[in-house]
């Protein structure tokens, strides 16, 4: 059973706590102990700080917040919608892709009110009792708290069936139970289901697209849709021209004042995107092979955190036939200030990951579907397991495609890197390209030579693969390779 999300409240009385959602409760990780909430198991869950209070959403369960000692789903602090996503942004919580009174809002973010008295008002109340009277202005409904809810004139009412079905503004809020309306009702109803509230706005509703995550930056709520993304400063939204959005909430990441995030769709779109504020780019094309060995089925599963400059996403299983790459459970790697890639598998499926503040330090935690919470990066092994080291260089032709050459040497200077492999592959050999790795040796020295096999050494391009595996500090660095040929042919057209 999986690990459904993790979350950490880091209060400023110094409570700290580690939770986890798992199967149909939430728990304290340290404990081990359970806070009897009856959730809905293998729905992902989300977690965020709001006023020292952790907030949990799942796309099913009443929205609740956890106190550092309790959780709470019920009182003015929890009335609120249903949702999947939710983000802090200045001084306000934001929801996103919500449900209320049992009708969807895919497309819809809420928002609570400014704080009151240091507490949390969402401006919303529904029910399934709003009683209505022909020719008159006033509603009511039985068991409302209109007026702690913090429902005020100029607020949309929602009429959700029944004669009087539709929109109406209201005009004064006179009781806890009580509204009038700028007009009169054209029908007497009772029982009729409504939602009446205004803390909200709509991304985009009319193009067949929902909400898929939403992050804080640039001093600005960032809302993700499958094929956009849309910016709000607080009183205006508008979208990014040319962004295309994500598949993934928890594959959003920011680092440095970039925002990072992976998309999956067709081919061509599926990579790592960065947003600096303005525009958005693809950063992924150099490790687009490995991109496409994504399943499509894991490309709402993706999940990254940040260690320092690296962005870090898993997409579990790569596997591209035709490139012969086939790896198990996966993180690619992005070094946003370098712009260098490592692709490393894990031996973990991981499902979620949050960050923690422990004695002034920022720790990186991620559950996986076994059940377990694991800390990264830690040690120098996977739960056990060897953790492998690998480096690529890419096909390289030293004169052109069509030069021919008897590749003779191979020279590695390196530190740190004894017992690292090296293998090589050729390319158009002139018929073929090598789709096996060839193997040359292991490093030794700060310099080691190769030679190459004269029975395998003939081809236009070459490609170097550098690998360890080992349960030791992994610290090799490849300093530079040099390739030493010499020239046969040139192909005549």
């Amino acid at each position: 059973m999986k690990i459904d999300g993790l979350g950490s409240l880091n209060k400023s009385t110094g409570v700290n706590k580690l939770i986890a959602a798992f199967g149909n409760d939430i728990y304290d990780v340290d404990t081990g102990l359970g806070f009897a909430q009856n959730i809905v198991e293998n729905n992902k869950a989300e977690f965020t700080t709001y006023l020292d209070y952790l907030f949990f959403v799942n796309g099913y369960n009443q929205t609740r917040a956890y106190t550092g000692t309790d959780w709470f789903s019920t009182g003015y602090r929890a009335r609120c919608p249903i949702a999947k996503y939710l983000q802090t942004y200045k001084t306000k919580l934001y929801l996103a892709n919500i449900s209320v009174n049992n009708r969807d809002f895919a497309s819809r973010v809420w928002h609570t009110d400014l704080p009151y008295n240091n507490d949390i008002r969402w401006g919303i109340e529904w029910g399934s009792n709003l009683a209505q009277t022909v020719s008159s202005a006033i509603v009511t409904s039985t068991g409302a708290f209109f007026q702690t809810y913090g429902i005020k004139a100029g607020d949309p009412l929602f009429v959700l069936d029944g004669a009087n079905k539709g929109q109406y503004t209201i005009l004064t809020v006179d009781s806890e139970t009580q509204l009038t309306l700028t007009a009169n009702l054209t029908s007497t109803q009772t029982s009729t289901n409504y939602i009446v509230g205004s803390n909200y706005f709509d991304v985009e509703t009319n193009n067949g697209d929902v909400i898929k995550g939403i992050t804080s930056n640039f001093e600005k709520l960032l809302i993700f849709k499958l094929f956009s993304l849309h910016v709000y400063n607080g009183a205006s939204l508008f979208p990014v021209p040319g962004a295309i959005g994500t598949s993934s909430h928890r594959s959003i990441v920011n680092i440095r004042g970039y925002t990072l995030y992976f998309h999956g769709s067709e081919s061509s779109k599926t990579g790592i995107y960065l947003f600096d504020g303005s525009s958005v780019i693809k950063v992924s094309n150099a490790v687009q092979p490995y991109i496409d060995g994504i399943s499509s089925t894991n490309f709402p599963e993706t999940v990254a955190w940040n260690e320092g400059n690296w962005y870090r996403v898993y997409v579990g299983d790569i596997d591209n036939t035709q490139r012969n790459i086939s790896l198990d459970d996966v993180i690619i790697s992005f070094d946003v200030i370098n712009n260098k890639f490592s692709i490393d598998p894990v031996n973990k499926n991981i499902a979620c990951s949050t960050t923690f503040l422990e004695s002034n330090q920022q720790k990186i935690f991620f559950g996986d579907d076994n059940g377990e919470v694991f800390q990264t990066p830690s040690g120098y092994n996977f739960d056990g397991s060897p953790i492998s080291f690998i480096i690529e260089t890419g096909v390289h032709y030293p004169v052109g495609v069509e030069q021919y050459l008897r590749f003779t040497r191979i020279q590695i200077i390196a530190r740190d890197a004894a017992g690292v492999s090296v293998k090589y592959k050729l390319y158009n050999t002139p018929l073929t390209n090598d789709d096996q790795w060839n193997p040359l040796g292991q490093i030794v020295d700060d310099k080691t030579e190769f030679q190459v096999p004269k029975r395998h050494n003939f081809g236009a391009g070459i490609e170097i693969r550098c690998d360890e595996t080992s349960t030791a500090e992994n610290t090799p660095y490849i300093e530079k390779i040099l390739i030493f040929y010499t020239l046969e042919s040139t192909r005549v057209k």
